[in-house]
């Protein structure tokens, strides 16, 4: 991606960028590489069979099984339909796709992309674009399936690399994971194992699930700031100009695309005015047992990614007959068909990505290694800013293991949760360190099921972008997100600020 004169200018950083690249590249397809990780995963489960450590969340042991005998081969032959079915991504993508893939093929996204991203000022672009991404997170997992996806389209309607706008709304969803503006089903999830953790120590203790709220809203502002810095200084000079088919477009829109915008706007009015409506009553299915509109059982937040899907089926619909570009049925469900079709490499990616982190649970060596950090960390007897760093950056590298936030959780809460207490530090601290620990490599780790999402649909816009060309896009985001994001909260706490309501960083 870049050439001799770039290296030169921006230094050292773009040659570490360009040989994580040439690296990543020269290895084999995707698809093989993750045939080889499984490979590399039973040899390791075999020479490492035995080995235990106790669980502090549970007080049972965990202990590294192999994967290298006959019965565990015929487990991995009968679980294999049941991995793939049990892979969220692969279907979750495979449903927005019906939507995001109409909204790109009958023109709707051109159209209006004309009428409001490229009349806006480009300087705003980059930003808005990370914020609604670091914000994405309130919808659940939704963010990783669509931002991409609009990332890539909104470049390409700016003429810009669309490989920079997948990277983009990439690195906010999944490096920003935990800020947002609104308290969501993240908060619920983490405070249902701080609490109990802090309880080992002060059976009185009350948390409380808004505790982080004002520090990970300003986290969200923060972090589009950084981020924004970092596209236009690392990343947008990396990729590049685009060599693709690149659609270029006038500002000005056709008759018929006027009109198949209203009627496009008129039945997104009806599908959100249905929507809310549902969500009105007090015993609404759309809410959880609580009524709680946002809780993570309800029908609102549980189906939020045929909800999602809908948001673009339905105009995208709707603006293909006003416009003349269906006539019929056939022309819809031929739309339909060419939207997923075009997610066949992922699709094959998303079988053997399955099979891999089934293999890495089942032989239990990831949790086997964050639990072992856990406890080195625990015993080496820091206190103060480099205890803080030091924790953050294990949950840092225990989240290249271990993608799930609760599951990490559920074993480093009551280890460090008691720990961070005996040192004078409220629980909703240590539970704000893991969360900017357990985001910052997102972006950067295999074993997030939507990182082989993005995988396979860069591939759609370039045949040639590996796991390397990826890999140094997203690289140079998590390292801005840990220095700045731990800058952030060393600073935060040095001013005494609360991190939420009932959140403070000391003990009382």
């Amino acid at each position: 991606m870049s050439n001799q004169a770039e290296t030169k200018k921006l230094g050292m950083m773009t040659r570490f960028l360009n040989a994580v690249e040439r690296v990543g590249n020269k290895m084999c397809d995707p698809v093989t590489l993750f045939v080889c990780i499984c490979v590399i995963i039973v040899v390791a489960s075999a020479i490492f069979s035995g080995a235990t450590v106790q669980n502090p969340a549970t007080g049972e042991d965990i202990t590294i099984t192999s994967l290298a005998t006959f019965d565990n081969f015929v487990w991995m032959l009968s679980s294999f339909t049941s991995n793939v079915a049990n892979f969220p991504t692969l279907i979750l993508g495979l449903v927005v796709v019906l939507g995001v893939g109409l909204f790109e093929s009958t023109g709707l996204a051109s159209a209006l992309m004309r009428v409001s991203v490229m009349k806006a000022p480009k300087a705003l672009i980059v930003p808005l674009l990370l914020l609604i991404s670091v914000n994405s997170n309130i919808a659940g997992d939704a963010g990783f399936l669509v931002m991409p996806m609009i990332g890539a389209l909104v470049f390409m309607s700016i003429g810009e690399n669309p490989i920079a706008g997948m990277a983009l709304c990439y690195a906010g969803v999944a490096g920003g994971f935990s800020a947002n503006f609104l308290v969501g089903s993240t908060d619920a999830l983490l405070i249902g194992y701080t609490g109990p953790a802090a309880q080992i120590i002060d059976p009185n203790y009350q948390a409380n699930i808004m505790c982080n709220w004002y520090f990970m809203a300003a986290s969200a502002v923060f972090l589009t700031f950084v981020g924004t810095v970092v596209h236009h200084f690392f990343v947008k000079p990396r990729v590049g100009a685009y060599h693709g088919e690149l659609e270029q477009h006038s500002t000005t829109l056709t008759p018929e695309e006027s009109k198949g915008l209203k009627v496009a706007g008129i039945a997104l009015l009806v599908l959100v005015a249905v929507l809310v409506a549902a969500c009105i009553p007090a015993d609404s299915p759309m809410r959880d047992e609580t009524g709680d509109l946002l809780g993570y059982s309800g029908g609102l937040i549980s189906g939020i990614v045929p909800i999602i899907m809908l948001v673009f089926f339905v105009p995208s619909v709707a603006y293909g007959f006003a416009t003349g570009k269906y006539k019929n049925d056939k022309d819809l469900v031929k739309g339909l068909t060419s939207a997923v079709g075009s997610m066949s490499g992922y699709v094959t990616f998303c079988i053997v990505a399955a099979q891999m982190i089934a293999y890495f649970n089942k032989s239990n060596i990831g949790s086997f290694i964050a639990i072992s950090g856990a406890n080195f960390l625990s015993s080496i007897g820091l206190t103060g800013i480099p205890l803080m760093v030091l924790f953050i950056l294990l949950v840092c590298l225990v989240n290249l293991l271990v993608a799930s936030a609760s599951a990490k959780w559920a074993f480093l809460a009551p280890v460090f949760v008691p720990m961070f207490m005996l040192l004078g530090y409220d629980p909703s601290f240590t539970q704000v360190l893991y969360r900017i620990g357990d985001s910052i490599t997102n972006p950067i780790t295999p074993m997030f099921a939507y990182f082989a999402m993005l995988v396979g649909t860069a591939e759609k816009y370039d045949k040639k972008a590996g796991i390397g060309s990826l890999m140094s896009c997203l690289l140079p985001y998590s390292l801005a997100f840990f220095v700045m994001w731990t800058f952030f909260i060393i600073v935060w706490i040095t001013l005494g600020i609360p991190l939420g309501p009932g959140g403070a960083v000391y003990l009382a």
